[in-house]
């Protein structure tokens, strides 16, 4: 198993943060990594199936990415999305998991990784760690901006 990752602290409440990265529709105003996801079924459900653009980098954008929805942990505050299994690619299976840990009542640990297996994970881990590990640190950032914005105490 290979595994990009990429932490920050956010200054938001966990149930905040976790209620941005759950709201898929609201990407397009802030997730400049994965500007859009469309869910098949247009719930927000385990098994769920989805397609998304991903930007690898400022100029690389993958459109129509295939996924599925792994695990929805909403009392954890954890996120699992990985390949499709009706449509992901043979001999690579990934899982990005998005993590909001509680630090105190209104800070969190953002975690976001991506894990890679199967026989081709090595090869996918040297091809793309670099990007990913650009693009995961530019996505943990714009969060904590959103986020941070978002939950301004008045």
């Amino acid at each position: 198993m290979k595994q990009i990752r990429t932490e920050i602290i956010i200054n938001a409440p966990a149930a905040a943060v976790w209620s941005i990265i759950t709201d898929f529709d609201s990407y397009p105003r802030w997730n400049g990594f994965t500007p859009r996801v469309t869910l098949k079924n247009s719930e927000f459900t385990e098994g769920a199936e989805f397609d998304l653009d991903c930007r690898m980098t400022d100029r690389k954008l993958l459109k129509d990415e295939h996924e599925v929805i792994l695990v929805i942990d909403r009392e954890g505050f954890r996120l699992c999305m990985g390949t499709s299994r009706t449509k992901g690619r043979p001999g690579i299976r990934s899982y990005r998991w998005q993590i909001c840990k509680p630090l105190d009542e209104n800070r969190i640990r953002f975690i976001n990784y991506e894990e890679f297996h199967g026989p081709l994970a090595p090869l996918v881990y040297l091809m793309y760690k670099e990007k990913l590990s650009a693009a995961f640190r530019k996505y943990c950032e714009t969060l904590k901006v959103y986020a941070e914005g978002v939950c301004r105490p008045s």
